[in-house]
């Protein structure tokens, strides 16, 4: 390999090398395919790759050993290729390779030495080339002998010992630092904690998939050395294990007589979920809160939840507003698995006070249960303000009358199919009647009932509290027309069929299915649509919650009294269903350049 100009050797000294380098070297010095060396010491997958990560450590190793003065620097990099014995010119091509020539005359049984020296008394001629071929090895295999000399005592001086504080840009290709920089990764460390915490770590690196993926993280500990092994998070808040940040001891437990007979603090919580949540969507959730709630004062405040006071209330606070990244888990990670964490990204505003709510609540119910003596939380400020980063105007979570029609164009040319029937009625009903998605995946045909007044269906909604809730006659036509789609006679179905189920059976599906099916089906249809920019952007976040929104804003904007929309809500607070009443920001902009329109004028 031919030399590189002297001037390179300041770009090349940014670089570092490491042990892995120069057991690439020796491998190729060894005999050990280019590829294969470059698989397992580089991490590196592809041609092209290949070349160009073996050029820069060829490069620098000889700029190295130049430095030092060490004259042997040629051999680094040099491909030394021997000449097979007996071959290689026209005067051998007569003479057959000797182990055919041994296997044709049958002297298999023969030594080597004793084949060779028949072997050259038959093809004389053979002796002399074979001779030059020797030497021709012999001095290659010296050459060899003074390289791996060469990078042995080039490793022992020149090996970089890596930190995780290292810029990527020592030690990693160009193309891949730049992908890793704008997903916030700086460092070597930045990297091995994006590792460290599993799932599809790799995601945001283009061409990078599992095998990629887990040769690049066998690179990195190579470069720093294997990680230490990962604490599996506490599972005090859910085992009832034993031990002081289990709660037997809270300081804030109440010792008196008639207290609650709850063993630890998992026991309280789970007497708590078990009182107060009403399904299990909330059951769920006060669970997670919980859970996070008593890892926080277990991990981070090393002590039970039992044993928290108002500065420990201050201090979650100010955790959940920056909560760490090692305390948010990876995607698509299973709980408790490698890569789960109790969170899965930063908190909003809103969320952050949904959880403080939940905590405060969790606590007094405590206290009046006779488990703790008193509630710290009462003693905190957890007034957190307007998210200024966050609209909460539901009525932008609302389809504008425009995108909603591009919807419906869709719907109306796309072929007639059971697929077409059920987003229909999705869309419909959902659109028409402003269920809640739980509320809509576990309604039964036995729910609706005809009356004077037109259909109508009765739910169970949030708190367990039951309503009744006009279906207005076009969710009644999308309906029959599903169930007719499906093979179903709507007047004779069960009771217990099913309004909204899979499409390769009878059985309901469950939120995550129906969310993926609606928002596939608004993707394709929006993307495609003339709709401006802007809206486009806005209906592309939408959600299957997002028909209850447009239900509530079209009732409000078509004069549906708000006593009205809040029954068929299912609000047990009447300034929920109010925020409503908000028109739409289109509708106000459109409202206020029409008054103002005449003062524009010259």
């Amino acid at each position: 390999m031919t030399s590189r100009p002297a001037t390179s050797d300041k770009r090349l000294a940014e670089r570092a090398l490491g042990a892995h380098h120069f057991a690439y070297l020796r491998a190729l010095a060894e005999g050990v395919d280019a590829s294969d060396a470059a698989r397992r010491y580089l991490g590196m997958a592809h041609g092209a790759e290949i070349g160009g990560i073996h050029r820069r450590v060829v490069d620098q190793a000889r700029a190295i050993a130049r430095r030092r003065g060490d004259s042997r620097w040629r051999l680094i990099g040099l491909e030394i290729i021997d000449a097979p014995v007996g071959t290689d010119t026209a005067d051998a091509s007569s003479a057959p390779p000797i182990d055919e020539w041994a296997e044709r005359e049958g002297l298999d049984d023969w030594s080597r030495d004793e084949l060779e020296a028949m072997y050259f008394e038959r093809f004389p001629h053979v002796l002399a080339i074979d001779e030059s071929a020797a030497r021709r090895q012999a001095r290659n295999a010296r050459l060899r002998q003074r390289r791996l000399e060469l990078l042995r005592a080039l490793a022992e001086v020149a090996t970089a010992a890596a930190s995780p504080a290292d810029l990527l840009e020592g030690w990693l290709p160009d193309d891949l630092v730049q992908q890793l920089r704008s997903v916030g990764d700086l460092t070597l460390g930045d990297l091995q904690r994006r590792v460290r915490r599993g799932g599809r770590w790799w995601g945001a690196l283009r061409a990078y998939g599992p095998t990629k993926a887990g040769r690049l993280a066998a690179l990195l500990d190579d470069i720093l050395g294997p990680p230490a092994p990962a604490d599996g998070w506490p599972v005090v808040a859910t085992s009832g294990a034993r031990g002081a940040l289990a709660g037997l001891g809270g300081r804030n437990r109440l010792q008196a007589a008639g207290a609650m007979d709850a063993v630890d603090d998992a026991a309280a919580i789970a007497r708590w979920i078990s009182a107060r949540s009403g399904s299990p969507q909330t059951s769920a959730q006060y669970q997670r809160e919980a859970e996070r709630w008593v890892l926080f004062c277990v991990v981070e405040r090393h002590k039970a939840m039992s044993d928290a006071d108002e500065a420990d209330c201050r201090a979650y606070m100010d955790f959940l507003e920056a909560v760490p990244d090692n305390w948010i888990s990876r995607r698509k990670c299973k709980r408790m698995a490698p890569g789960w964490a109790p969170f899965r990204g930063q908190l909003s505003v809103a969320s952050r006070r949904q959880a403080l709510t939940i905590v405060a609540s969790l606590m007094g119910w405590l206290v009046q249960s006779r488990y703790l003596v008193s509630n710290p939380w009462v003693l905190v400020n957890v007034r957190l303000g307007d998210d200024p980063q966050h609209d909460d105007d539901v009525t932008s979570r609302a389809f504008t009358p425009a995108a909603w029609r591009v919807l419906m164009d869709n719907l109306e040319a796309a072929p007639d199919s059971v697929s077409t029937a059920r987003l229909s009625w999705i869309c419909v009903f959902g659109h028409a009647v402003g269920l809640r998605a739980a509320e809509l995946i576990a309604a039964t045909r036995g729910q609706l009932t005809q009356r004077p007044g037109g259909w109508t269906i009765r739910v169970l909604g949030k708190g367990r509290r039951s309503r009744t809730v006009p279906v207005p006659a076009v969710a009644m036509k999308a309906m029959r027309a599903y169930f007719e789609a499906r093979g179903l006679d709507f007047d004779d179905a069960p009771a217990n069929t099913p309004l909204l189920c899979s499409l390769v059976s009878e059985d309901s599906i469950t939120y995550a299915a129906l969310n993926q099916t609606f928002t596939r089906f608004v993707r394709r249809a929006i993307e495609a649509s003339k709709l401006p920019a802007s809206e486009k952007a806005t209906a592309l976040r939408a959600s299957a919650h997002w028909l209850r929104h447009t239900y509530g804003t079209r009732a409000a904007e078509a004069g549906v009294p708000a006593d009205i929309l809040q029954e068929n809500f299912g609000h047990a607070d009447p300034r929920t269903s109010s925020l409503y009443y908000r028109a739409q920001l289109e509708r106000r902009q459109r409202a206020m350049e029409d008054a103002f329109a005449d003062e524009a004028r010259p």
